[in-house]
């Protein structure tokens, strides 16, 4: 994953984002708030030889300095037993046991020094300090007992009652908790993204398939519809997406037509990964697209398991591609008009048998005489993760075009898709990025056509009711001069 794809998760994901940044944010707060305030008080201490001991010997001063530096360690480990703690909770009459009270006295040598501090954390600020006095206390009744010494501790620095908790800290757990918040949102948007198998955006196209990204057509109730965008509106964005489709589509069968092995290079096999991306709406406005340019165009719909060609467009596939293949009936009887004489559709009925004679010898002639009877021939298969129709089309040659849809396509369904296709040794001409959810920018681009269709039509619409009035105006007249006789 890029950086790119990274802030594209973030944008995509950002509810969840939210959700983690508060619920994070709100889990420190509440133990921050709900904390027990603790404070803190030390004291230091430092090793000193005893009165008793023979001050007149400097040997024996400097032997006891060099056992003060040697047992401090041994102070520490003191500190922190039974000896200590336990008469300390028992004089102060604590409620805590030896094990509890040990987590909260903390003892540490001041690095390159001989000094000894003793902190006590407690939630009572006045505790806080009779508990630090008595550990030291019991201490030293430690150490003055061990004669071997000849050592006693003394106050260096006496502790203060604390006047503020040493935690929680507001300030600080605010801040770590924010930080946090951020870290845990992004990640889980991160985490999100992997585990999403769904395509939103190109980048997940173009992981997965190494061929272009021909068009980008938006995700509108034109193309959800029965009739192909570039009829029902001419000058909308989606129709202005397929015409782009089709310009890009001639660039890769002129480079089809440079291959030797291609035989039908006027051949677009359209098909998707899996089902419901999309494909025949794109394959049914591109046939309309070639229409509109002047092109002919057979538009075959060879998906016999789920046949929507006929019903996209609003024809009867009771005859078609099967009947035809069998010799039942012949192509006159087959193939209906559609919208223009240059788009010619194909149906198919939906029978169980279907799949043998699409990838009989029957159909390659089919498609043969086809290629040489029209401009272009469109080839609705079914989805590869259903069938694999589309591969034994392009074996043949043609430009194989791969629809997905935004949403709709799997991540793990389309690399398998390319995985199959390349075992097939098909060659993946482009893909179709279908019912994309456009930005607001992007849309900007079509605001001229757009409102140029909208005065049209109010245009056409004034002048219509125009003429209507004035043809019930005539024919009222006319009713009226035949009552009166005149």
């Amino acid at each position: 994953m890029t950086v790119a794809d990274l802030f594209r998760a973030i944008k995509r994901h950002w509810i969840l984002e939210i959700i983690l940044f508060v619920v994070t944010v709100g889990a420190v707060a509440g133990f921050t708030f709900t904390a027990t305030p603790m404070y803190s008080a030390q004291i230091q201490l430092m090793p000193k030889a005893t009165a008793s001991a023979d001050a007149s010997t400097a040997q024996s001063s400097s032997a006891a300095a060099s056992s003060a530096a040697a047992q401090l360690a041994n102070y520490i480990e003191v500190v922190q037993s039974d000896a200590v703690l336990q008469p300390t909770i028992d004089n102060l009459g604590l409620h805590e046991t030896v094990p509890q009270l040990r987590k909260l006295v903390v003892a540490e040598n001041v690095t390159g020094t001989t000094l000894l501090d003793i902190t006590v954390t407690y939630p009572n600020a006045k505790d806080t300090t009779l508990i630090l006095n008595e550990v030291a206390k019991q201490l030293n009744k430690q150490v003055s007992a061990d004669a071997s010494d000849m050592l006693t501790l003394t106050t260096v620095q006496k502790p203060v009652e604390p006047t503020l908790p040493s935690s929680p800290n507001i300030i600080a757990n605010m801040a770590i908790g924010v930080v946090a918040a951020l870290v845990v949102a992004v990640l889980g948007a991160f985490l999100r993204e992997l585990a999403d198998n769904n395509i939103h955006a190109q980048t997940d196209i173009t992981n997965a398939v190494n061929a272009p990204i021909l068009a980008s057509i938006p995700k509108s109730f034109t193309v959800a519809g029965h009739v192909p965008a570039v009829i029902v509106k001419p000058r909308g964005h989606a129709a202005e997406e397929f015409r782009r489709l089709c310009t890009n589509l001639s660039f890769v069968e002129n480079g089809n037509k440079d291959r030797s092995d291609n035989d039908h290079s006027n051949v677009i096999i359209v098909t998707s990964a899996v089902p419901g991306e999309g494909k025949t709406s794109v394959s049914v406005n591109l046939a309309a697209v070639y229409a509109e340019k002047g092109e002919s165009v057979l538009l075959i719909d060879a998906d016999a398991r789920h046949p929507s060609v006929a019903k996209a467009l609003g024809l009867n596939n009771a005859v078609g591609l099967v009947k035809l293949l069998a010799g039942d009936v012949d192509a006159r009887t087959a193939v209906q008009r559609y919208w223009k004489p240059e788009m010619q559709v194909l149906p198919v009925e939906e029978t169980s048998t279907s799949n043998v004679i699409l990838g009989s010898n029957v159909m390659r002639d089919m498609v043969d005489q086809a290629t040489r009877h029209y401009d272009h021939v469109i080839i609705d298969t079914a989805p590869i993760q259903v069938s694999n129709d589309a591969s034994v089309f392009a074996r043949s040659g043609g430009t194989a075009l791969l629809v997905v849809g935004q949403n709709v396509g799997q991540k793990k369904a389309l690399r398998n898709t390319v995985r199959e296709l390349k075992v097939a040794h098909v060659r993946i001409g482009g893909v179709a990025f279908n019912r994309v959810a456009h930005e607001r920018s992007r849309k900007s681009n079509y605001y001229y056509y757009e409102e140029s269709e909208v005065k049209n039509r109010r245009t056409k619409a004034s002048t219509g009711d125009s003429s209507q009035n004035s043809a019930s105006r005539n024919a009222r007249r006319g009713r009226r001069t035949t009552a009166d006789g005149r």
